[in-house]
């Protein structure tokens, strides 16, 4: 069977379990009537086992609501194997059926589903039972135990990697999510939102263990003038290489680097002195001024000014508003003495 891309997520996590489950109930029906069942009123369970599986799957592609269609193809699945148990009632087979059928419906999601799926079932048995009065449970052979026993360990163990598999895709993409969310979409270096709550946190660790906190403000100067002659494509394109030269130039894992807005960025050095995130600052200062923005096959000059300061344990207790705002004030110095170049914060600032 060929899947389409379009076809509803149900309907393939359905079709392989329903194969199996026909493919069980199918040799149950040979294991309970032998060869008879070729010549029996029940000769319907051999095309039903084998065509079943895909005619629910070629049904819910063709259909313009797939997951409705799959709620449909599941009760039809209660009813076709009540049938079968009906017509091999044996205790091992109707129990195996309806645990596949519980657990096929919790599978999806839906208590409403298992209930409704059962009462299928029990409908289709109590009319079966009135209208043969003859039913009963037979005396069951070792072999359809065995086969019952063999088929429902399986089941339930593809059906348990099929949940691991699930819940591992799951943890994933709530880790996508979760860094997405954190994550500037432009230059994918942190933003705004990872900043006021990560800082604060390394605020906090630097103050608890009297470990150096130094903050670097950093600006793209005359960066609305490259937007205003270069458009802001090449504007976007300075942005990111800016990025890619800083998180060079940091630790992996301990620095990082955030857009607060615009073409200015933080970048957070645990463990660091002013005086040496001051030289981390020049070392990036002389790598933008060296570096080639080539836009449109043509290079532009980039340069850009930095503010830097550090956590006083000798004064009172400051938070990331507060230090990023001192580390504002050194760069609104540095601009204010001829831009791309690096000034510490003091009192005087």
């Amino acid at each position: 069977m060929i899947y389409q891309k379009d076809i509803h997520p149900l309907g393939r996590i359905n079709h392989i379990p329903r194969v199996l489950a026909t493919t069980y109930g199918l040799l149950i029906a040979w294991l309970v009537l032998g060869s008879s069942l070729l010549d029996s009123q029940f000769i319907w369970i051999i095309p039903t086992c084998l065509f079943w599986p895909h005619f629910a799957l070629l049904a819910t592609n063709l259909s313009s609501n797939g997951r409705r269609q799959e709620q449909i193809n599941m009760h039809l699945d209660a009813f076709f194997t009540s049938l079968i148990v009906l017509a091999t009632p044996t205790y091992s087979f109707a129990s195996t059926i309806i645990t596949i059928l519980i657990a096929n419906a919790l599978f999806v999601g839906s208590y409403r589903l298992m209930f409704s799926t059962m009462l299928v079932v029990v409908s289709t048995v109590l009319i079966g039972a009135i209208t043969l009065p003859d039913l009963h449970l037979l005396d069951e052979q070792l072999n359809t135990i065995i086969a019952s026993s063999i088929f429902l360990l399986i089941y339930l163990s593809a059906f348990a990697l099929a949940v691991y598999k699930l819940t591992r895709q799951l943890i994933k993409l709530n880790s996508k999510v979760k860094t997405l969310s954190l994550t500037d979409p432009l230059t994918h270096c942190y933003n705004r939102l990872y900043l006021e709550d990560s800082l604060n946190k390394e605020i906090q660790r630097s103050y608890r263990f009297k470990i150096p906190l130094t903050v670097i403000f950093a600006d793209l100067d005359h960066f609305k003038k490259i937007n205003d002659q270069e458009g802001h494509n090449a504007g976007d394109i300075v942005l990111k290489e800016f990025v890619q030269l800083v998180s060079t130039s940091i630790r992996n894992n301990v620095d990082w680097i955030a857009r607060f807005g615009g073409e200015e960025f933080i970048i957070t050095l645990p463990n660091t002195s002013a005086e040496n995130g001051a030289k981390l600052a020049n070392r990036i200062r002389e790598k933008v001024s060296q570096h080639n923005f080539v836009l449109a096959d043509k290079p532009i000059h980039v340069s850009c000014s930095f503010g830097v300061t550090e956590i006083d344990f000798n004064k009172d207790e400051l938070n990331a508003e507060q230090l990023t705002s001192n580390a504002d004030q050194a760069l609104y110095k540095a601009k204010e003495n001829g831009r791309n170049r690096v000034e510490i914060f003091t009192e005087k600032n």
